[in-house]
């Protein structure tokens, strides 16, 4: 097969891909799905470049170096993704990609196209080895906003609440990698802190789990709320009825069923709970209620 730089295509580079066997980087980046798809595209074309020029160095029309705009696009991204491995802690090929780097600006015009395919496949292979190692996850772009954020209910839901700062966050997280009963599990932890308040504050007994008893109580004693709770008594009677009365539909509608398992929890309805138990820690801390 005679192959000159100038006569390759992309589709060259497809079959020869596909017929090269091995799991590649490419094979990597279809199964781990990483955000960094463009930068690792770009090394696998440079690598199978490299391979059909390489297996051809032999044929005249075929060059044996690689040229300055090979080198470069090398260089460029063997430096994002080292940025990536980096973040990843992928560690040995981070190393490796900073030794095929300096490779490369060493040898200059005498870098060759052997060269090249020498660093490409050491690489793919450390990515490879590296990833199975570590076992990557990806997050759906639209969950990425609750994977590990520490103020998800706002800022005044941490000031009134700080036990529930953990609790809104492992919330979060478990919703972006789609631990949906983990996810509501949290929720209802959340709710059963924020139980506990309102009951302190109403001097009911919180020394056992028994929900339906404690919001009982509750509204046993908010009933009973007169003047002297302040001038405003009946809006803080009203605001404090109607915080018990969404507990036990919280109890009732969710928190029975995750907690003995009973039921089931799909991404939609793991959302509306979790949009539901926001909005409520958000209405109790804008109503005064705090730890």
């Amino acid at each position: 097969m005679v192959c000159a730089e100038s006569q390759l295509t992309n589709s060259d580079v497809a079959m020869h891909l596909a017929a090269s066997g091995g799991m590649s980087l490419f094979d990597m980046l279809k199964r781990y799905a990483f955000s960094f798809y463009g930068v690792v595209v770009r090394i696998e074309e440079l690598r199978n470049w490299a391979r059909l020029l390489a297996e051809n160095s032999s044929s005249y029309s075929a060059p044996t170096k690689a040229d300055k705009t090979k080198r470069e696009g090398m260089i460029a991204a063997l430096k994002e993704m080292r940025t990536e491995c980096e973040n990843l802690d992928l560690t040995h090929t981070s190393s490796l990609i900073s030794f095929a780097e300096s490779e490369v600006q060493r040898k200059g015009d005498d870098y060759t196209y052997a060269d090249m395919l020498k660093e490409l496949d050491t690489l793919s292979f450390s990515f490879a080895t590296e990833l199975r190692r570590n076992g990557c996850f990806r997050i759906a772009t639209e969950k990425d906003r609750y994977f590990q954020k520490n103020e998800l209910f706002g800022a005044l839901v941490n000031s009134a609440f700080p036990s529930c700062a953990d609790e809104i966050e492992h919330a979060g997280t478990c919703y972006a990698l789609e631990q949906n009963e983990a996810c509501v599990f949290h929720l209802m932890r959340i709710l059963e802190r924020s139980l506990g308040v309102l009951a302190s504050k109403f001097k009911v007994p919180f020394d056992h789990d028994n929900w339906h008893k404690i919001i009982e109580q509750l509204e046993a004693a908010i009933r009973k709320m007169d003047s002297t709770f302040g001038l405003d008594w009946k809006d803080k009677q009203k605001f404090y009825a109607r915080a018990a009365n969404q507990f036990m539909f919280f109890k009732d509608a969710w928190r029975n069923h995750v907690m003995h398992v009973r039921d089931v929890f799909d991404e939609g309805r793991t959302r509306s709970v979790f949009d539901s138990v926001q909005g409520f820690m958000q209405a109790l801390a804008e109503g005064g209620l705090k730890e």
